[in-house]
């Protein structure tokens, strides 16, 4: 009797795993197609409108997958770089097996004064954490900057009726008010994905526009080491 007990036992616990394994498989699969909708169009948007060149990372660094976590925790990471662009970095995150965080950072070159661009999107099941920073701590008043923005501010108000996220209070002064932290369900993907590339698209613009005599020549140089 103890014996079939166990056997049954061995049963259920065996397909309890397969179906934990399908499960996961099935979140896994949905948070790669988000991921790739994001990257595939912010690569081609970037790459239609900047000479791009790779940013050399030590290979240590491409690939994060800790033993102490049990690679729990996956992260790829590639880096960019343009005339005007100093860093576009990419980074491809797997935590959980199941849980997929796409983040993109635009840092223009420190001689045009311009804001840069944070984008952190979670997908979690059926859940979205959709993060969308413009980091402009200096706040320099620019007509161009401007213009971005109030394109910005449009769609931004199309999520107002979304839960909004946390914002740590150590740097909340030095994000600009047109920054996005929101939850969101994935029945919002096409509503959120179409607000990721305004936000983009008016972004490459403010950069592109922003006029060489504005810029101060010779200083990016000493900050090429820098992220």
């Amino acid at each position: 009797m103890f014996l079939k007990m166990l056997k049954y036992l061995g049963i259920i616990i065996v397909l309890l795993v397969i179906l934990v394994v399908i499960i996961t498989s099935v979140i896994r699969s949905a948070g790669n197609r988000m991921y790739a909708r994001y990257d595939n169009y912010a690569r081609e948007a970037l790459a239609n409108n900047f000479p791009l060149q790779p940013h050399p990372i030590k290979a240590e660094f491409q690939y994060i997958a800790p033993w102490k976590a049990l690679k729990m925790f996956q992260f790829k990471v590639d880096s960019r770089q343009s005339d005007r662009l100093a860093r576009i970095n990419n980074i491809d995150a797997t935590m959980f097996l199941f849980i997929k965080m796409y983040t993109l950072l635009l840092r223009p070159s420190y001689d045009y004064n311009l804001p840069m661009l944070s984008v952190d999107i979670i997908a979690m099941g059926g859940k979205r954490v959709y993060v969308m920073e413009v980091i402009d701590p200096a706040r320099i008043d620019d007509a161009n900057k401007n213009a971005c923005y109030d394109k910005m501010r449009k769609f931004s108000a199309e999520l107002k009726n979304f839960a909004p996220g946390p914002v740590r209070d150590w740097y909340k002064d030095f994000l600009a008010g047109v920054s996005i932290h929101i939850n969101a369900k994935s029945e919002d993907d096409d509503k959120l994905l179409a607000i990721f590339q305004a936000y983009l698209n008016a972004y490459i613009e403010m950069v592109k526009n922003k006029k060489c005599s504005e810029a101060r020549p010779g200083k990016e140089q000493k900050g090429q080491g820098r992220i």
